[in-house]
């Protein structure tokens, strides 16, 4: 069963999800304008929920959380985004985790520059995170209508043909549109100046600072990002990539199954 709260940050609240009662927890950071029932899957799945704690949240800006003024909407970029994921774990009381991204969520968690105790391991999904060597533009294939990523408000076309492009269904591409449009667009013109401004670090090294091991995944049909960068990373789990067939950009949602018994193979082996 799926519980719903809000979490009071800095004056801000963020709606979170979470399920299980167990001590150690896996906390989930979702996309650019999706939210947190993008986890739904993880969420409900019995085996997680009976051995875990499993918390989900919508970022600022994002589903039922607030949203920042005009004077503070820097704090939509990454490495601010970064700084909420403590707090969440503090008020959950949780002294060991994993955390668990997908695609703009794997940089918010590489924008973490001083590693949080407690942290067992790091799963990436739809990984795109960044260095000098591997910057964004090397690493995201959009297609012609990728400026909707960093786009106030697109028109209804240029978004339907960018989420028809990459979802995997049609009523998937509906879905994220809708969460799309629900979406701060402040967030989305900040995510744009920060890309301008070479605003990200080197979250590769972010990441290795962990010293926890890092399972990277993807799907088999991936069409937003080049899938194969990082196959020579050093903290890479089990020394290589895993990929789920049949899934496309949301891998947890495309192919739920596959990828919950990776997550719980990963937070199983993790957490001994």
């Amino acid at each position: 069963m799926i519980s719903v709260s809000t979490i009071n940050i800095n004056g801000q609240k963020v709606a979170v999800k979470f399920s299980g009662a167990a001590q150690n927890a896996i906390l989930f950071l979702h996309g650019s304008c999706m939210d947190a029932d993008s986890w739904a899957s993880q969420l409900e799945y019995k085996e997680l929920a009976e051995k875990y704690k499993l918390i989900a949240f919508d970022l600022p800006g994002h589903g039922k959380s607030d949203r920042y003024s005009s004077v503070n909407s820097f704090n939509y970029r990454p490495l601010k985004l970064a700084e909420l994921i403590r707090p969440i774990l503090e008020s959950f009381n949780i002294r060991r985790f994993v955390l668990c991204g997908l695609s703009l969520g794997t940089n918010i968690i590489a924008e973490i520059t001083k590693p949080i105790e407690g942290c067992n391991g790091i799963l990436l999904g739809s990984v795109c995170i960044v260095n000098d060597k591997f910057p964004l533009t090397s690493i995201l294939t959009p297609g012609p209508n990728g400026h909707v990523m960093v786009a106030a408000n697109p028109g209804d076309e240029e978004l339907r043909n960018y989420m028809f492009t990459h979802a995997k269904t049609k009523e998937q591409a509906e879905r994220y549109t809708r969460a799309y449009r629900s979406t701060d667009p402040a967030f989305r013109l900040e995510l744009g100046q920060t890309l301008v401004e070479s605003g990200l670090t080197d979250e590769l090294a972010n990441i290795e600072n962990w010293n926890v091991p890092i399972c990277v995944v993807y799907g088999r049909e991936e069409t937003l990002i080049n899938t194969n960068y990082l196959k020579d990373w050093e903290p890479l789990w089990q020394s290589k990539i895993h990929y789920i067939e049949g899934a496309g950009h949301v891998i947890n949602e495309d192919q739920p199954e596959d990828f919950n018994k990776l997550l719980l193979s990963f937070a199983r082996e993790v957490f001994k």
